[in-house]
């Protein structure tokens, strides 16, 4: 399979044929629960909502309804949905309490090992290429870990001190291109509307009629393919769509993204937008060619923009996942949607937990990382009797993000509208698709 011809591994589960040759629905595949009828609605009529995104605000969660339990239950044959306050109820109060000296432990075992893969073995790789399918995936499995560590500065639950999360942030995440503050800012749009129709930005679910009006080229480059997987993220931070089922370009002070933000965002981000192309110019003054460059870093960066799609797409996409549209989305109902998922091998350990506890985390993202085991035990004794805790052993994730990818993909129905050659090609050159399929013709 395709998965085979870039990572080695095993062929896709036989899911994966099932999934492309089954006439099941997409998106929600099994929309059981009775909230979800409005995306039903929107599918299969083929509309979409005139419902416009809401840039994010400094708040991470709603707490305003923390007391109020859902009004639904959490669908056939499963129990009420609890309140946002009796999750954290549950929650021993020292998981809300960051450590920085715990912290800062681990940000320097994350950049140590960095700066070790860079410094050191990177050089190996240009006199043994060989080394190189075991430096890449490696680098950039390290370079996801100190992601996780930026992660959490953006968060606020590294440290109480806003001045060291905002240092750390910048050194973790400028080796990574990811430019800090944008990215924490529009981070907060995923939190606060997870699994929402149209305001959720992070790997949002759309109509065809959506996903047809996204820039021809993204979707080929970023939707319908699987090297959707190394590119997706760096199009993301970098490209400012005029689709609104993104948030616009990170790197771009004047993007539509910082709209209603505070004045002080646009020049954050012109700081952070510095500090990595700062770090970019930097890896191309120390290698001596571009040959040698693409090795040491563009190798590993791209295994990095992997990782990220893989862990953040199979947190919130499976066969059964579902979305809410306006008026029917509520916080812990869109949050119940995510799920934990065991990679195995130690990579849930060496990632900090970002794969296996993700569900509390979403629940209450001030939790440092290290906190995060004993909040899901806490968060699934109270989930898991009533069937809404969501866990899969996904040892197989290699091949899992890419089927999923395929059969699932990011669109409500299943049977989504690929970009073709004609709509590359009119956004190339500005011509109409109609004189481009008649030149084709």
């Amino acid at each position: 399979g395709r998965a085979h011809a870039m990572f080695a591994t095993a062929s896709f589960p036989r899911a994966f044929a099932a999934a492309r040759s089954s006439g099941r629905a997409r998106g929600p595949v099994a929309v059981r629960h009775e909230r979800a009828s409005a995306v039903v609605a929107v599918a299969s009529s083929g509309r979409t909502s005139s419902r416009k995104s809401v840039r994010p605000s400094a708040i991470s969660a709603p707490l305003a309804d923390a007391s109020v339990a859902s009004r639904a239950g959490g669908g056939e044959g499963k129990g009420p949905v609890p309140a946002l306050r009796e999750l954290r109820d549950a929650i021993p109060k020292e998981c809300f309490e960051p450590d920085t000296r715990e912290s800062l432990k681990y940000a320097a075992i994350d950049l140590g090992l960095l700066a070790a893969c860079f410094g050191v073995v990177s050089p190996a790789v240009v006199a043994h290429p060989w080394l190189l399918p075991l430096y890449a995936p490696l680098t950039g499995t390290v370079m996801w870990m100190n992601f996780v560590i930026g992660h959490d500065c953006g968060h606020g639950s590294f440290s109480t001190n806003k001045a060291l999360n905002a240092v750390v942030g910048h050194v973790t995440h400028a080796p990574l291109l990811v430019p800090f503050w944008p990215w924490a800012y529009s981070h907060k749009q995923h939190h606060r509307f997870h699994n929402h129709e149209t305001k959720d930005m992070s790997h949002p679910w759309m109509t065809a009629e959506r996903y047809q009006a996204t820039n021809p080229i993204v979707r080929f480059l970023a939707l319908d393919h699987w090297w959707g997987a190394f590119l997706g993220f760096p199009g993301y931070l970098l490209l400012e769509q005029k689709s609104a089922s993104t948030d616009g370009s990170h790197f771009y002070p004047g993007s539509r993204l910082f709209d209603r933000a505070p004045k002080d965002e646009r020049l954050k981000c012109a700081v952070s937008t510095v500090s990595c192309v700062s770090f970019l110019a930097a890896t191309f003054a120390v290698t001596d060619s571009f040959t040698n460059w693409s090795m040491q870093y563009l190798a590993p960066y791209l295994c990095f923009s992997w990782w990220l799609f893989a862990v953040t797409y199979l947190q919130h996409h499976d066969e059964d996942t579902e979305t809410y549209a306006e008026g029917e989305w509520e916080y812990v109902l869109g949050g119940l949607q995510t799920i934990d998922r065991e990679f195995g091998l130690g990579i849930d350990r060496a990632t900090h937990h970002i794969t296996d506890c993700h569900v509390a985390h979403h629940m209450f993202s001030d939790m440092p990382h290290y906190r995060l085991e004993t909040a899901t035990e806490a968060v699934r004794g109270v989930l898991e009797p009533r069937g809404l805790y969501k866990r899969r052993d996904t040892r197989d994730f290699v091949a899992k993000t890419f089927a999923l990818h395929e059969s699932v993909g990011h669109c409500v129905e299943r049977d989504r509208p690929r970009a073709t050659r004609g709509e590359i090609e009119a956004c190339l050159f500005g011509e109409t698709n109609s004189r481009v399929e008649k030149a084709e013709k």
